[in-house]
């Protein structure tokens, strides 16, 4: 029972917790000036896609087929915006600029992947690629994503990718009856909608502990992770939402680092380009 005269403690008046040496290199990481990156990160990245355009001029026009498919691949989020011509998937430079920072966490050889809010599904494309890849699959909660990853794995004859309109609950909860675990796991910018959820979307965990869980079962090797992880930097909707549970003190870099390393050992893989990206690595016994 709270003592007569004692303030409920809030998120608002809750002391404020010490910070792990984790999490401060995590903002550390985080609050890098961008240019530091940018200075070198982006001639290269630019000097990449203009290699990839070249090349893709020389696979012709699109076909009927793919001009209209390309209809549905632009649009919110414009981070994940690409395009068909010649029986290829040509990311715009957003894209491009997200993949390469992301795939220096991958390993040499990717035999499966998972992509968590796979949106139009271009990284799942991509590993599917890959040599070695046995399975590449997308999850999505928003059907026309789903939908449309689906149909251009189908026009681009890739046999070894899977689209489930599902969430993390679903494929947690029985990771082999969607071709996992999976040895490469990536979750970018979805993490605060399984945590608080989302307007499309309004199921959620509300603990990192359980989001972090799911994330194990259903890793075999690398879960591969990006995200906002104090409210203040959270989408406004989210914030607001966020704010109005009165839990808004749980939703901290510290804690969420806390969780999860009962599961994966955390690195710091890639920073200076907004919030870090991070290698987990699983963590077995």
């Amino acid at each position: 029972m709270t003592k007569p005269g004692k303030p409920l403690e809030t998120a608002a008046n809750r002391p404020k917790e010490k910070e792990s040496p984790s999490a401060a290199s995590f903002k550390a990481a985080r609050n890098r000036p961008r240019w530091l990156c940018s200075l070198v990160a982006k001639p290269r990245n630019l000097l990449g896609y203009a290699v990839l355009l070249a090349r893709s001029v020389g696979q012709g026009s699109a076909s009927d087929e793919e001009k209209c498919l390309n209809q549905s691949l632009v649009g919110y989020p414009q981070n994940h915006m690409y395009r068909l011509r010649g029986k290829r998937a040509i990311p715009a430079f957003k894209l491009h600029d997200r993949l390469q920072a992301v795939t220096p966490a991958y390993p040499a050889t990717i035999e499966s992947f998972l992509d968590v809010g796979c949106c139009r599904g271009y990284f799942v494309l991509d590993a599917a690629r890959r040599p070695a890849c046995r399975i590449a699959v997308g999850i999505d909660v928003h059907e026309p994503f789903v939908s449309i990853s689906d149909r251009v794995s189908h026009h681009l004859g890739l046999e070894n990718t899977a689209f489930h309109h599902c969430d993390l609950r679903a494929i947690s909860d029985n990771p082999e009856s969607f071709g996992g675990p999976f040895q490469v796991v990536v979750m970018l910018n979805t993490y605060h909608y399984a945590y608080w959820g989302s307007e499309r979307y309004p199921s959620a965990f509300g603990d990192h502990r359980e989001i972090l869980r799911r994330l194990s079962r259903i890793c075999a090797d690398r879960l591969v992770f990006s995200a906002r992880l104090e409210v203040d930097r959270l989408p406004s909707f989210v914030r607001e939402q966020a704010t109005a549970s009165g839990r808004a003190g749980d939703y901290t870099t510290t804690r969420f680092l806390d969780a999860a390393a009962e599961f994966f050992d955390v690195q710091v893989a890639v920073s200076g380009r907004g919030d870090p990206l991070l290698l987990m690595l699983k963590r077995y016994g």
